[in-house]
């Protein structure tokens, strides 16, 4: 795995929490879109966003390694 800058990491992690964040404002609004409730995947958007925010701050080894593991798990298989 290329190790990435924690900034670029932070930047990226902010992005997607602002899109699902984004989607579920939208949804509160508007109710369910064309493609059902949500037009983006928030689960996925938040975990991923959560697995870049712990690995910016370099806690995967720390009190967050249980937390990352199965983020990361769970990211792995996300269909």
């Amino acid at each position: 795995m290329i190790a990435l800058d924690p900034k670029a990491l932070a930047i990226a992690a902010a992005a997607q929490a602002t899109e699902a964040a984004t989607e579920l404002l939208r949804f509160a609004r508007e109710g369910e879109g064309l493609n059902g409730i949500y037009e983006v995947d928030v689960i996925e958007k938040l975990l991923d966003a959560t697995k870049m925010a712990i690995e910016a701050t370099g806690e995967r080894g720390g009190e967050h390694s249980a937390i990352y593991g199965d983020i990361a798990g769970t990211l792995e298989f996300w269909a």
